[in-house]
């Protein structure tokens, strides 16, 4: 045994010296580049019966299979009268059953068969989706198209699935994050459908018949693009799925318009009361849309500046080196067919929110009046470059990428083309987005907290608030009646 200790440390002692004569320090280390090419969505697309469009790949790794249908509706489209029918049409898909099939019946086969059906409805795309076994995939299809082509939406799930979504509108200013996010989107679009929230009226409202009527409205093979990714055979599985769409007939489809002109809140403190230890804050304005020529500049900008986790600029100061918060950064969202918003934001403490709200501000001055180091843009850009493989990690999640591609309208280039584009940016460019989309001088801050102790403020930073910008006190919605208190 001791001989075997000494022959084994003299071999480590050994081993250390080939690597250390090799490499002294981790940076000496040299790797051949890493090279990954995209797959072309061309080479996945497939055409069905009726018009049925799909991406579908054979994937033998595990004996599965996986198949969505992205349908071109969401709660966008749903009139201001009848809100909440996107969400009561998310629960009861499913549970409401077929003219066939009892919801409880697909449900507890699905748990025999030890596969998955979920359906959601997003803002402007719902989302079918099925997991099996592959041995499983002719009886998964048959539940699958029966649901995507007959719901029944019965009565009783309907019934439970309202008591469910009222619950929720209960419980709606429970969170000051959920307050803070709903209030801040109506302050930046008014009234608008992306705006508009369901009450108890609307959703008392709702009967199986409106759910009916949508479904005949926008479920159909032309408005439906599949994605599918498993254990089979393609010409197999078009065959297939050709017998299920054959007789489905197409609608002539209207999508509505939207207005894309959006109030400019005056810039200043907009404040909402909530008896709270701590501040929840928002503080920008509109942003712009992924469509945006500028769309890859303004994401490695926004990583540096907040988006960039514990490298980010705001992260840095605002936790790092003042240690006032956990949560705090700053965002571009997107959604299709909009510009999405801009904002910095953080959770604090109460005697520091004006604090850290003039924290972030300063940071957003930085980014637009001075350079970008050429270390931070490495960072940013690395970071896209690196992560860019793991939009492609499963085959379904690929198929899945290209319908949305296709249904959103973008370019079939766009993954072909992203990571140039992300390479191209450069720190000029950082400062020139950066002046063009944020805006501290337009800025909006809203806050949900309690006025005494984050108007009072703190050492570092004594109030009161209305140094920050005119004071607008907003009273909180009552999810219930959408009314609004004092």
């Amino acid at each position: 045994m001791k001989k075997t200790l000494i022959l084994a440390l003299a071999f480590g002692f050994l081993l250390s010296g080939i690597v250390l004569g090799q490499a002294q320090k981790p940076s000496d280390l040299k790797f051949p580049p890493l090279t990954y090419i995209p797959p072309d969505p061309a080479a996945f697309r497939t055409m069905f019966a009726n018009g049925l469009r799909g991406y579908i790949q054979e994937d033998h790794t595990l004996p599965l299979f996986n198949i969505s249908a992205h349908i071109n509706f969401g709660g966008l489209y749903t009139p201001k009268d009848k809100q909440g029918l996107d969400a009561l049409m998310s629960g009861t898909m499913i549970r409401g059953g077929t003219k066939t099939r009892e919801g409880t019946a697909i449900e507890e086969r699905l748990d025999f068969l030890g596969g998955s059906l979920g359906f959601n409805v997003a803002e402007r795309t719902a989302t079918l989706t099925l997991s099996v076994l592959g041995k499983d995939l002719d009886e998964g299809l048959g539940l699958f198209f029966d649901v995507l082509m007959n719901p029944e939406f019965r009565e009783g799930p309907l019934n439970l699935a309202k008591a469910r979504l009222l619950e929720q509108l209960r419980q709606g200013n429970d969170q000051p994050s959920t307050v803070l996010s709903r209030e801040y989107e109506k302050l930046l679009y008014g009234d608008h459908p992306l705006t508009w929230q369901p009450t108890k009226k609307t959703y008392d409202g709702l009967t199986s018949a409106d759910l009916k009527a949508v479904h005949a409205q926008y479920f159909f093979p032309k408005n439906i693009i599949l994605s599918a990714a498993g254990d089979f055979a393609k010409a197999d599985l078009k065959a297939k799925i050709d017998k299920y769409v054959a007789a489905w007939k197409n609608k002539d489809l209207k999508l509505p318009s939207f207005i894309k002109t959006f109030p400019q809140p005056e810039p200043g403190v907009y404040f909402i009361q909530k008896p709270i230890n701590q501040g929840y804050i928002n503080i920008g304005h509109l942003g712009l849309e992924d469509t945006n020529p500028d769309y890859f500049a303004v994401q490695v900008m926004n990583f540096i500046l907040g988006g960039g986790s514990f490298s980010s600029r705001i992260t840095s100061k605002v936790r790092s080196t003042e240690g006032l918060s956990y949560n705090q950064g700053s965002r571009f969202t997107y959604r299709w067919g909009f510009p999405g918003q801009f904002s910095g934001y953080v959770q604090t403490k109460s005697s520091t929110v004006g604090y850290a709200i003039s924290l972030i501000m300063n940071e957003f001055d930085r980014i637009r009046k001075e350079p970008v180091s050429d270390a931070e843009l490495e960072t940013a850009i690395n970071y896209y470059l690196e992560s860019f493989p793991s939009s492609f990690e499963s085959a379904q999640a690929t198929q899945s990428a290209f319908a949305n591609l296709e249904m959103t309208g973008r370019p079939m280039d766009y993954y072909k083309t992203y990571r140039d584009k992300i390479k191209a940016v450069t720190k000029a460019k950082v400062q020139e987005v950066a002046t063009k989309y944020v805006h501290p001088d337009k800025a909006a801050i809203m806050i949900v907290g309690d006025w005494d102790p984050c108007n009072k403020g703190g050492d570092k930073w004594p109030g009161p608030l209305d140094k920050l910008g005119k004071i607008h006190r907003i009273g909180l919605t009552d999810p219930l009646t959408g009314e609004i208190g004092k």
